[in-house]
Parts: structure tokens; C-alpha cells; sequence
């Protein structure tokens, strides 16, 4: 199984190298996912409770500001026991979240087994009616497709014509053989035909052939050629049947519809059911702890702060950010030249190196991480992130934010109360096609969130459409790039075919990842040692 090249942009602290060498694995020309080493700080702030929160408040706006598109990436959140109105106020709360869902998803279990019972019933009731000549209304008009077409249709019962069309079309065969075996049966050894057929052994076939009419002794031994005595049991047997279907088709139509008011009811009540559960659950999964996750776990095990015994608490917030950007070169042409040949535009397909490497690749693609992606999926989010807010534009290129805000409180015994900030800033040059993939595993975070609830209620959640199967290239040049490679050489034979420039040294380096440093990188970074305080210029 591959892994997602775009999940993780997190660098080493001494030398700033992120962990996957994007240089190496995506060729410029087709995708730009560019980290400058220099470009990334981690800015620590402690001061009295709140400033860490004014701060990265204050920074959320000055970016809107800016025009940049600013989303929430990820959050966690980590209390000890031992700060106690604190701990009340998140996990208490969510502990109190969780046993109402489990009280919920019982209520709305126990209202899915009374509507099956429910269920089971009036498909019984139906079948009955169906003896009856009844039709469902789909059965009667097969143009009908209303939300009770399954269900029997009793107009018939207002017209004469259609009465005498439904009595002649009764199933008395059936409607028999039910009174054999669940009714005349009960009235006792002696009487019921199963128990004297011993003496008259085709005494139910016979009942069977009779004709309603058939009410007098003497029409029944001569249409069945029997005997008088067992003329007389056919006779009265057939007189009880007789009304026992009158009496029964009264209680059967009654008992039908009372039946579909009780499925309707329970159909609304498991529905509501699962409406007011969707919002507790979705507030349980962002009450997220940092003990979830493996990597945190063995931060906390060994971290010198983090002490069970102290009131502490720990939460990490994680934005995105970012803005086209547009190379601010001497006598070039203006955007006017994007717009002639736009990258990645909306209604349109999306080119197949970013299908076959970015999303669907067997070794980088988004879908190792979210294996129910699908194309038409994808080409659906890339419309909508046309469309306001504009997540994107018809530029090529875009500055990139990851900004991580580490903020701990700490409480002494004395009562004083300190906050500790982490300010983690990571530029990130791209490429639209990245960025389009990156929005999309934001979309996809919240896809999965939507896909867990749904299947904690039991509601299936699909995505339309189908998998795109990569197609798979071999290099011929594999060798001679690999010795080049293990020489320090940048192994480049042909021209590249994609839409982004690729010389890094003359053009990217000097027209992008200096412009960008200097005009955004630096403002931000320069706005929150500002906050904080720190000597800046």
C-alpha cells in the first residue's frame, strides 16, 4: 500500500528538510511542491492566559485581510485530571457526549426492530388483502410513483363496476387454505375438517372445489358427487367461510390501515432519531484528544512538561492558508497570458498526470489515504473551488501556509496561570495542481467525518461515481538517472511537457521563492513576533 506525498510537510528543526524530498519525486514541470529551508520558523511566546489566543485570533484576521483563504486543517486538545474546572468544561463534556449517543443509537435501534415487526405484519395484512382482489396503487396504475405506490389501493371499494372487478378476481383457493389451517382448525377435535377427514378423506379437497354459491345440501352432492352427511359438513363449512370473510376483509382493511399509520410514525421517529444524533456526534469527534493518535501518545510519554500529577493542558491548532501569486518580473506580460491557457481550469477535465500521480498513484496518490475517492468526485470539488469563496483562481501558482499553534496552560499550585505558544510557520511554494489535491484531502476530512457518522447510525454513505485506474509508465531512464543522481546532478534529457516552468536555478529560485519570501513569508512571521513582542524592525 502507497503512501500520500502531500500529508505530511513537517521539517527537521536543525537543517529544515521536510521528510519526502519533493524536488526528487515530482518533476517541476509537472508539479510544484517547493519547501525553502529558509523558510520556516517556530516562534515561542509565553505570557499570561489569553495572549497566545489573542495573538493567533489577531493573526486569523490580518490574513483575511491580506486575501488570503484561511481554513482550520486539524485540532487536538489534551487536559490533565488534575486541572479540574478545566478538564470539566472538555472531556467531562465529552464523556456526557458519549452517553447520549450510546442512549440515542439504543432508542434508535429499539424504533428500528418495532419497525421491522411493523413491517413484517403489514406485509402479512397485504398479502391477505391481495387474496382479497385488493391491488397496491403501483399494481393498479403502473404510471404511479408516488411514495405510497407499495401501498394497497381501496378506491376500488367506491365503485360498483370495480367492486364486482375485485370479488371476481379473489384468490379463494388461498383464501381457503388460510381457513383450514388458521381458522376452522381451532374449533375443536370433532369438528374441524383436519380432525374428521379420517372420515371423509377428500372432505378438504372437495372443500377446496366448492363454489361460494353452493349453500344447499342437494347442489353440493350433485356438483361434488358425495354423500348426504358429508354434503351437510361441506355445506356448513362453506356458510362459515362465508362469513367469516366478511367478517375478516372488515378487520384486514382496519387492522392495514392502522398498521401503515404505526410504519409511518416509526419511519418519522427513526429518521428524528438519527437528526438529533448527527450533531452530537459530530460535536463528540471535534472534542478531539491528542491520546488518540499513536505519534502524540509517544510525544506525551516522554515529554519533560506534560506531568498527569500538575494542571496542565495541551492543544495544537493547525491552519491552512494560501494565495495565488503572480511573478512581479520587468516588461513580462500580464495575467492576461494565464487567462489565454488557464492550468487546471474549472469545467473542464482534469489532466491526467495529476489523476494518475497526484490522486489515484499507487506510490503518492490522495487515494492510499482516502480509498473512496473517485473521479467524477474530484472533478465536482474542482468546479466548486472555482466558485466563491475562490478557493482557487486561474493563476498557476500559489504561497502556502501551514501554521501550527502549540499552546499550553499551566497552573501552579499557587493559583498563577502562565501560557506557553508555539508558533509554527511553514512556507510552502505550489504548483495549482498540488493545491487542488491538498484542498481536496481537506475535503476529504470532512467527507469522512460526514461517511463516520452515517455509518454509526447505520446509514450507508456512497460516493458517486467510479476509481481511475493510474496508468503505469516505465522509465527507460531509470538507470542513467539514478547515476546521476547518486552524483548530485539534477538528470534532465528532454525538455519537460508540463504546464509549470522548471529551471529552478534561474527562474524559480530568483522569480518566485525570493519574491514570495520577502513579500509574504515575512510579513506574516514579522506580524507575530510583533503580537508577541519581540525587536523587529
Amino acid at each position: 500500500m502507497g503512501q500520500y506525498i502531500l500529508e505530511d510537510f513537517s521539517r527537521d528543526n536543525v537543517t529544515g528538510v521536510t521528510k519526502v524530498n519533493f524536488r526528487r519525486e515530482l518533476p517541476l514541470d509537472r508539479a510544484w511542491c517547493l519547501t525553502p529551508f529558509e523558510a520556516h520558523v517556530r516562534i515561542n511566546f509565553t505570557g499570561p492566559v489569553g495572549s497566545c489566543s489573542g495573538i493567533y485570533y489577531s493573526l486569523v484576521f490580518q490574513l483575511g485581510k491580506w486575501e488570503y483563504m484561511v481554513e482550520k486543517a486539524d485540532e487536538f486538545l489534551e487536559v490533565s485530571p488534575s486541572h479540574g474546572t478545566y478538564y470539566q468544561l472538555t472531556h467531562k463534556q465529552k464523556e456526557e457526549l458519549e452517553a447520549r449517543i450510546k442512549s440515542g443509537l439504543a432508542s434508535a435501534s429499539q424504533a428500528v426492530t418495532d419497525m421491522e415487526l411493523l413491517l413484517h405484519d403489514t406485509r402479512r395484512y397485504r398479502e391477505f388483502l391481495h387474496y382479497m382482489g385488493y391491488r397496491t396503487k403501483k399494481e393498479s396504475n403502473p404510471k404511479y410513483s408516488g411514495e405510497d405506490a407499495d401501498e394497497i389501493d381501496f378506491s376500488a371499494d367506491s365503485d360498483e363496476k370495480k367492486r364486482a372487478e375485485r370479488e371476481k378476481s379473489m384468490d379463494n383457493h388461498s383464501l381457503k387454505a388460510v381457513f383450514v389451517d388458521q381458522v376452522d382448525m381451532h374449533t375443536g377435535e370433532g369438528i374441524s375438517m383436519r380432525s374428521i377427514v379420517s372420515r371423509w378423506p377428500t372432505l378438504i379437497t372437495d372443500f377446496m372445489r366448492m363454489e361460494d354459491k353452493e349453500l344447499k345440501a342437494e347442489e353440493v352432492m350433485k356438483a361434488l358427487d358425495v354423500s348426504k352427511a358429508e354434503a351437510v359438513v361441506l355445506m356448513t363449512k362453506n356458510k362459515l367461510y362465508q362469513e367469516w370473510k366478511k367478517l375478516f376483509l372488515a378487520q384486514l382493511k382496519d387492522r392495514y390501515i392502522r398498521m401503515q399509520e404505526l410504519v409511518r410514525s416509526r419511519k418519522k421517529s427513526v429518521e428524528e432519531y438519527r437528526d438529533w444524533l448527527r450533531p452530537v456526534i459530530a460535536r463528540h469527534q471535534l472534542l478531539k484528544e491528542g491520546l488518540q493518535s499513536e505519534g502524540t501518545r509517544n510525544i506525551f510519554k516522554s515529554s519533560r512538561i506534560w506531568a498527569i500529577g500538575h494542571a496542565l493542558s495541551f492543544s495544537v491548532i493547525t491552519l491552512w492558508a494560501w494565495k495565488d501569486f503572480l511573478s512581479p518580473e520587468i516588461y513580462k506580460g500580464g495575467s492576461e497570458n494565464y487567462a489565454k491557457k488557464p492550468v487546471l481550469p474549472a469545467d473542464k477535465p482534469i489532466d491526467k498526470w495529476t489523476l494518475d500521480n497526484l490522486i489515484f498513484g499507487e506510490k503518492w496518490g490522495l487515494a492510499n489515504r482516502y480509498p473512496w475517492v473517485t473521479k467524477e468526485w474530484c472533478q465536482d470539488k474542482l468546479n466548486q473551488f472555482h466558485q466563491p469563496p475562490g478557493f482557487l483562481t486561474r493563476k498557476p501558482y500559489y504561497s502556502f501556509f501551514e501554521i501550527k499553534l502549540e499552546k499550553g496552560n499551566i497552573r501552579t499550585p499557587t493559583g498563577d496561570e502562565i501560557e506557553d505558544g508555539i508558533f509554527d510557520v511553514n512556507l510552502i511554494v505550489m504548483s495549482k495542481n498540488v493545491l487542488f489535491v491538498k484542498l481536496l484531502e481537506l475535503e476529504a476530512k470532512k467527507e469522512d467525518m460526514n461517511r463516520y457518522i452515517e455509518n454509526l447510525l447505520g446509514i450507508k454513505r456512497d460516493v458517486a461515481g467510479s476509481s481511475h485506474k493510474p496508468e503505469i509508465r516505465k522509465d527507460k531512464l531509470r538507470h542513467a538517472r539514478k547515476f546521476a543522481n547518486a552524483f548530485g546532478f539534477n538528470f534532465q534529457l528532454f525538455k519537460g511537457r508540463g504546464p509549470y516552468e522548471r529551471d529552478f536555478d534561474e527562474r524559480i529560485s530568483k522569480y518566485y521563492l525570493a519574491p514570495i519570501a520577502a513579500d509574504r513569508y515575512g510579513p506574516i512571521t514579522g506580524f507575530i513576533k510583533k503580537k508577541a513582542g519581540f525587536g523587529v524592525r
